[in-house]
């Protein structure tokens, strides 16, 4: 092997810095519409009916993971706009198959979720659809470096907010922790949260 070539591993620069395995969040916000609130008034009223799936939340609803089968105006953009924050997350090529899931998730006042990952796809995030006006219920990343965590003093970046507002899209790798923290309006804070597992060749 020459001088000028590296095998898969190996530094590919010497003398300069090179930076690994950062951890890429891709935001967006969309534009809301009529069909957006139809959208969730359908997950309203389908939450009457369906049984409740409450792992990891407390004083929430979560529906089953077919919200984006759904036929409706809504979920046709809403799943161009994931498919395009999962190629930004992961640099895969614009024709990679994307195998898409997506559950609504309804919080109630005190409404929150535990810290969690998710370990069987590549790109997780959410979308909002209702929140107050008011800063509540933020979803919080936290840094992924064990000991950073172990070692970090109450004045470093170890957690970042993202407060929500609807149309707003996030998206990030699936290993990384996350949760939501108490939502303390009254109003309902809706969102539909996805998984995405990436097809390499």
């Amino acid at each position: 092997m020459s001088a000028l070539t590296a095998s898969p591993g190996t530094w590919r620069v010497r003398g300069a810095p090179q930076q690994l395995w950062p951890t890429r969040i891709y935001q967006r916000t969309t534009p809301t519409s009529p069909d957006t609130h139809t959208l969730a008034q359908q997950i309203l009223d389908r939450e009457r009916a369906d049984a409740s799936l409450s792992l990891g939340v407390s004083n929430a609803r979560k529906s089953a993971s077919d919200v984006l089968s759904w036929d409706l105006p809504a979920i046709a953009a809403l799943s161009g706009w994931i498919r395009d924050a999962a190629l930004a997350v992961t640099d895969a090529g614009p024709d990679t198959p994307l195998t898409v899931s997506g559950w609504a998730v309804h919080y109630g006042h005190g409404g929150f979720h535990e810290v969690h990952a998710h370990h069987d796809s590549a790109v997780s995030g959410v979308y909002y659809l209702h929140t107050d006006a008011r800063p509540s219920g933020a979803l919080e990343l936290f840094d992924p470096r064990p000991a950073r965590l172990a070692t970090a003093s109450s004045d470093d970046n170890v957690l970042q907010q993202v407060q929500p507002h609807p149309g707003l899209l996030i998206a990030f790798p699936s290993w990384l922790r996350h949760a939501v923290a108490p939502h303390t309006a009254e109003t309902p804070r809706l969102c539909i949260a996805f998984n995405v597992t990436v097809e390499r060749p």
